[in-house]
């Protein structure tokens, strides 16, 4: 079959690499999308630290179960699937809790596609548990933002809310945009996202923000407190993973909120904890998902009525994922939203 095998910073080889075969308590899916993530990016550009190179990265996708390993039962031969990459010791104190992004071997196995062979290839070979059923009315390009969504999902359980009045979001880029979808489903009265680039300003509208704001905006803090009757957001998003967005982020919420940590940071970032203290803001760390939080992710694609091309600004074969997918991306975060491979035997 063709792969992308990560080799180390800036070297992905296309390759033919052996079909893989199914071991006890697996699956095999022929992949038919999936879509290239930041942390792919991160991984093409400064390597695959913590895990050594030499396997094929890609995370973010959905296929056809083509074959099964001994003991498996509740997979078929043909069943269309969504792709849960996380992987799990199933033993710790965490995975006894069904907390599986808390496993204590979480950094050491990774997910599949990061650190284990993933998506950007014809076929992958998976875990059965990490399998959920593809509904008819989720379309391939949809089903492979589920995983994205799951991530905003997850953060929005931890924190119990329900039907806030107002929810900011900082950072417009695929997490943050799936972000402003997961806030819609789940009853935010007001949604003012606050992110750059004219078009994604547009799909922020389009899915349900009610104020777009520029990230310099000098009046960005004055303007969230005038939506919000002077108080600030009961809820905020953080979905850009700088440190400036994360300063933005507890600026524009109101004593008692919420604030979600969803960018992954690089480096550390100096706050006013004696001013988050005296507020009760509380932040919250969210590090990917749970299979309940998956679910939920496939239901709200399945039932939001976005137009996926607006969301999927390219979609390439498989063979020009590095010039026209990880090159592209690397060079510049404007001119895309999401880009989706289709591996070169079809769908």
């Amino acid at each position: 079959m063709l792969a992308a095998v990560l080799h180390g910073p800036r070297d992905v080889r296309l390759a033919h690499v052996p079909d893989p075969l199914p071991r006890a308590g697996d699956v095999v899916v022929r992949v038919q999308r999936v879509g290239i993530c930041g942390s792919d990016v991160n991984r093409f550009l400064y390597g695959s630290h913590p895990w050594p190179p030499g396997f094929i990265m890609g995370h973010e996708f959905c296929g056809q179960v083509v074959a099964l390993g001994a003991g498996v039962s509740d997979a078929h031969v043909g069943d269309q699937v969504l792709v849960e990459p996380t992987l799990r010791c199933g033993e710790c104190f965490y995975c006894r809790r069904a907390e599986y992004n808390r496993c204590v071997d979480f950094v050491t196995r990774g997910l599949t596609g990061s650190g284990t062979d993933g998506g950007f290839a014809d076929y992958v070979r998976v875990p059965a548990y990490q399998l959920h059923a593809r509904p008819p009315e989720l379309p391939m390009a949809l089903a492979a933002l589920v995983e994205p969504t799951a991530v905003s999902v997850h953060g929005w359980n931890l924190t119990g809310l329900e039907h806030p009045d107002s929810v900011v979001v900082v950072g417009i880029g695929n997490i943050g945009l799936l972000a402003i979808v997961v806030a819609r489903a789940k009853g935010a009265r007001d949604i003012i996202a606050v992110g750059k680039y004219a078009a994604r300003q547009d799909v922020a509208r389009a899915y349900g923000a009610t104020l777009v704001l520029e990230p310099d905006d000098a009046r960005l803090h004055e303007q969230v407190r005038e939506r919000t009757s002077g108080l600030g957001a009961a809820l905020v998003v953080e979905a850009a993973g700088t440190p400036a967005s994360l300063r933005t982020a507890v600026a524009c919420a109101r004593k008692g909120a919420k604030i979600v940590l969803l960018g992954v940071m690089h480096e550390p970032v100096a706050l006013d904890y004696k001013a988050i203290l005296m507020e009760e803001k509380q932040i919250l760390g969210s590090i990917i998902y749970r299979p309940p939080d998956f679910e939920e992710a496939i239901g709200i694609l399945a039932r939001s009525g976005i137009d996926a091309r607006r969301h999927v600004t390219a979609e390439i074969p498989l063979d020009r994922v590095v010039t026209d997918g990880l090159e592209p991306l690397a060079r510049s975060k404007a001119e895309h939203i999401k880009i989706q491979v289709q591996p070169s035997i079809g769908d």
